[in-house]
């Protein structure tokens, strides 16, 4: 059996693009390459170049789990952890019996964000398709401090997220640092094409089970048009997550920007 050329036992073709075995094996290894990188997050990252690239369009398949592990020579726990991840931010619609397909544009996943960005021309979702992470830890207290309390030190993640559209987020994440502790262990490359509600859940057991939600206009300040590679001077929305646990404990608190021309906001 070839899988990578795209060939089965009975020597018919599979449901998915021939060529994109060789390209995801391809993908893969240049990844891997960098040695920056997870197996998981390598996978993550390798199915989510092939998207991006459209050797894969929306509503096509991917090759089955088992198929993968043969491509991406990692194993079956491997692939479903990087497919989990891919299907929290929206990329692929996972269906028993079905198998796995590149969402498309209209779909949702169930827990993307706190809310979607979506065009303003025709209402379809932009979905993630680029990121850069970084996370340090800091001693100064701010807004965040008001839903997390004074604590002596808070993990902050930051982000410059690439959206469909050529559309792109500033966004920032705090957390207690006795809360998340190991936290800032964690290669940021980890998190690229991650959501980081379950990544948080699963890795730390810090789950989310409620939010309220805080949307203004404002004039980007210089500083964070300098931390987000924006232009300062232009209207922004700027939106706050506050987050508990099932305890009522605060569980987080993030911040996001994004023009007010380049997309509409769905709760």
């Amino acid at each position: 059996m070839n899988i990578v050329t795209g060939k089965i036992i009975d020597q018919q073709l599979p449901v998915w693009n021939p060529d994109l075995g060789t390209k995801l094996a391809t993908e893969m290894h240049s990844v891997s390459q960098t040695g920056r990188y997870t197996k998981r997050s390598a996978v993550r990252i390798a199915i989510m170049n092939v998207i991006r690239d459209n050797t894969v369009k929306p509503g096509e398949m991917l090759p089955s789990e088992k198929e993968l592990t043969i491509i991406l020579g990692v194993s079956l726990g491997t692939v479903q952890a990087a497919l989990r991840g891919l299907q929290d931010i929206g990329a692929i619609v996972r269906r028993r019996g079905d198998g796995t397909r590149v969402a498309s544009g209209s779909s949702f996943g169930e827990s993307v964000w706190h809310f979607r960005f979506v065009s303003k021309e025709d209402g379809s979702l932009l979905r993630l398709s680029d990121q850069r992470t970084w996370i340090d830890v800091i001693t100064e207290h701010g807004i965040w401090s008001e839903h997390l309390g004074e604590c002596d030190s808070y993990v902050r993640i930051r982000r410059v997220v690439q959206l469909q559209n050529d559309v792109h987020a500033g966004a920032e994440m705090f957390l207690n640092a006795s809360s998340a502790k190991g936290l800032t262990d964690i290669s940021p490359s980890d998190l690229v094409h991650a959501n980081i509600r379950p990544y948080l859940e699963e890795r730390f057991g810090l789950a989310t089970k409620s939010a309220t939600h805080l949307v203004k206009t404002i004039i980007l300040d210089e500083a964070a048009a300098e931390i987000f590679e924006f232009v300062a001077g232009e209207q922004f929305y700027e939106i706050h997550a506050s987050t508990w646990s099932q305890n009522r404990n605060p569980v987080y608190f993030q911040r996001i920007y994004i023009a007010t021309d380049a997309c509409a906001l769905v709760f």
